[in-house]
């Protein structure tokens, strides 16, 4: 009877097992997939913002010019920079304009006889145009201009427009000092007298104002030391300079002048 009562619960044992004993089985795992899915998408974005982050001014310009030219039907092959001008053939184009200003400019210095008033020179920032200013163009201690300095800037005029280089006006004196209600020092002299040049060359001759500026240096950048009279009349000019294409108003002012 012992034996006979024991066999049923033996059986209800086996059948019935506790839950935590069931094993999982694969299609009860399948959000797993859903779950890597979604991580290796958040990767990737996160990949995708990094390399975004920080953007190359270079390659975004290629592809703004690959992207115009498709929609224009054009190619950056047939289209190349310059005008397909090598750095070589523009600065050959530009030191033949700048011969044919000085050129031009050297033929009137000497139809107007103006040899001892006014002088061209070339040097690595550009074309300078000197004035004398002593006697010639200006009253002693004036920076107001009288008619033969406007006839002259008219010509100068004539040149700076056959040619788009920036140019800088230079105003410069000797080192006798100066004291006036209207000008205390040379510096203020120089830079009046170079802001008059200016205000002509753009005010009456056209001059673009973007392309041109002044500074007036005192008696702080002579061509030959100020030593004698005729030393301090080359000294008292007025310089318009031209510049190459490498060279800004900003790059000459901080430049030293080429001793004679």
């Amino acid at each position: 009877m012992a034996v006979q009562s024991g066999e049923p619960n033996n059986r209800s044992r086996i059948r019935r097992r506790p839950e935590e004993q069931r094993v999982e089985t694969a299609g009860m795992m399948r959000w797993l997939l859903t779950y890597a899915d979604m991580i290796t998408l958040l990767l990737a974005l996160f990949i995708i913002l990094f390399a975004i982050s920080t953007i190359s001014s270079v390659k975004m310009q290629r592809l703004v010019r690959a992207i115009s030219g498709g929609f224009n039907s054009t190619s950056d092959i047939n289209n190349p920079p310059n005008g397909g001008t090598t750095g070589t053939q523009k600065g050959r184009t530009e030191e033949a304009n700048m011969a044919e200003v000085k050129s031009q400019l050297d033929q009137y210095i000497a139809a107007q006889s103006l040899q001892q008033k006014v002088q061209t020179k070339t040097t690595k920032q550009g074309l300078v145009i000197t004035l004398l200013s002593d006697k010639t163009y200006y009253d002693s201690g004036s920076a107001d201009m009288r008619p033969e300095t406007k006839r002259l800037l008219d010509a100068v005029a004539t040149q700076l427009k056959r040619v788009r280089n920036s140019v800088l006006v230079q105003g410069n004196t000797d080192n006798v000092p100066i004291a006036t209600a209207e000008y205390p020092t040379n510096w203020e002299l120089s830079a009046a007298r170079a802001t008059g040049v200016t205000r002509y060359l753009v005010e009456h001759d056209g001059i673009s104002p973007t392309r041109i500026a002044f500074a007036g240096y005192g008696e702080f950048r002579p061509r030959v030391p100020n030593d004698n009279e005729e030393h301090r009349t080359q000294n008292r000019r007025v310089d318009i300079l031209i510049l190459t294409g490498s060279e800004t108003p900003q790059s000459a002012v901080q430049g030293t002048e080429e001793p004679e």
